[in-house]
This record gives structure tokens, sequence and C-alpha cells, in this order.
């Protein structure tokens, strides 16, 4: 798969192996989901799903550019996203391989162009389905992309920064190996956590962004549920966001984590990113927490 399609520049990061467009709305792409990875963690014996996310964040895109000729210059801007785990996905040598399913509910033009669509797809392993996902994603022209972000387009970090007060999380609070991967700080005074990711890490960031992605987000999600929750192995098993604004790299954005009272679904969480008393994003997240 040509990394250009999914928008990486490192061919490790590229989850897509292949596609194929069928006669009508057929769309198949098949993934390979890594084995090893700083962020996508594999070593408990099951792949990550926010892996499985990365994976279908790539489908879109790669949707967008072979089947409705959006050029590989344009950015894209994620307006939702939902990933739900249907089945357990052991890792395993000689496993069957995996492909999305996809299905396009919707697309959207602009002066005859398609500047949007509405996406979902299902992850089989040929017998089982894996996870269920969607998103509604947005292409956006280089002129167009520089008029939205009103001169933020070329602002890219050089270092992590930390609000004053606050410090890093430890990496085994949030169930990482390294300091480096952990992606909040907290304030333990104020019982505040912060959004502060290291621009250099290159399995989150391997090319420059002026803001702070999605996928970033939601590992940064998970991680704010593990500090809070106190279970540094606590997994996703479902993960529905909306993305009002950008996530801005040089404001201090805050994360807070509230328990939702859900009839019949435990562990359901809403977290929310704000900057400058303006929310970026939020999340409802369902997590399976393990010992």
């Amino acid at each position: 798969m040509p990394r250009q399609l999914v928008h990486r520049q490192a061919v490790a990061e590229v989850f897509l192996t292949d596609y194929s467009a069928g006669p009508g709305p057929a769309y198949e792409v098949a993934v390979q989901l890594p084995l090893s990875h700083r962020i996508f963690d594999a070593s408990g014996g099951e792949h990550d799903p926010l892996g499985v996310a990365e994976a279908f964040r790539q489908t879109v895109v790669l949707l967008c550019h072979t089947s409705f000729d959006v050029p590989l210059h344009y950015r894209f801007l994620m307006e939702s996203f939902s990933v739900k785990v249907l089945d357990t996905l052991r890792t395993q040598s000689g496993a069957a391989p995996l492909t999305f399913r996809l299905a396009v509910n919707d697309v959207t033009r602009r002066d005859g162009a398609v500047s949007g669509v509405d996406v979902s797809g299902i992850l089989t392993d040929g017998a089982r389905d894996i996870a269920r996902c969607s998103a509604v994603a947005r292409g956006v022209s280089p002129e167009g992309y520089r008029r939205i972000r009103q001169g933020r387009d070329d602002q890219y970090p050089n270092q992590r920064t930390v609000p004053p007060g606050t410090a890093v999380v430890t990496a085994e609070r949030v169930g990482r190996s390294s300091d480096r991967d952990t992606l909040i700080s907290a304030d333990d005074a104020h019982r505040t956590l912060f959004c502060t990711p290291d621009p250099h890490n290159f399995a989150l960031f391997d090319h420059p962004v002026d803001h702070i992605p999605g996928m970033v987000l939601f590992e940064a999600a998970r991680q704010a549920l593990r500090y809070c929750s106190g279970e540094p192995a606590a997994q996703v098993a479902e993960l529905s966001a909306v993305f009002p604004r950008f996530t801005e790299w040089r404001t201090p954005c805050e994360v807070s984590t509230t328990p939702l009272a859900a009839p019949g679904r435990a562990n359901v969480y809403c977290i929310r990113f704000t900057q400058d008393q303006a929310l970026t994003a939020e999340l409802e997240l369902t997590a399976v927490l393990r010992p």
C-alpha cells in the first residue's frame, strides 16, 4: 500500500496492505495490525482497539483518494469517529487475514467534486466480525485549510509543553513502558489533567502536524481514564467522538473524565478536551477494567 494514500510517511505506520473496489458500492481493504508498536500495544496477546481505529482512519483516507478522486495533497478533517469491539482479536502466527468491508452512507460535494464522506465498516477475519467503525470525514484543499486555520497552519512545535504546576504522568500509571509515551500531565493539587504529547514521539507523529490530531486524543483519553480510575490496564471496548474545534499545541488543553450513568452499561465515561473554555473534542468511552 503506497504510504501517500493513507497520509503516512513511515512505511511501518501503514496498517493497510491492499484494497479492492468491486461493482457498485462494494469496497474491501486488507488490514495488517502491528504485532509490536509503542502505542498500539499487542503484548498482552490481543490487538489494540485503538490500532483498529487507526487502521480505519487510514481506510477512510484511502477510500477518498481511490474512489472519490480527492487529490493527494488535500488535508482530511474527521468530524466524528467511532469504534466498537465486537469480538476478541488475539495475536497469533498464521492468523486469518483481516478485512474491512465498507459501506458509504453519504457523500457531500462542492463545486462538482467530493468534499466529504460518511463511511462505516466491519473488520472481519472471514469467520468473525471483530469490530465496527464509522467516520464522517471532510477533504480540504490547501487554500481552504489555510483559511480555516487562520494563520496557524505552519505552527509546528519543537518540544513538549507542560503547563506550570503540572508534571508528566509516569508511564506505569497509564500502562506505558516509557514516560515519552505518556500523553498527559497532572496538577495533583488542583486535580486537573492536561493533554501534553511529545511532538517528537514518532510512533504518533511520523510527520509534523500543526494541531493535535484525533488519534492522539484517543490515546490521551485512554490514558486519562487509566490515571483517574487507577486501572493502568483498562482497555477500550467502545468509543465515539466528535471534534468541534482543532486542538492546538500552544494552548493548555485540559482533560476531564466523568463517569456516566448508563442503564445496562458499566464503566462508561465522558472525556472532554477544552482549551480557553472551548470544547475541542468530546468522547464517550466504554472501558474494560482488567487486573
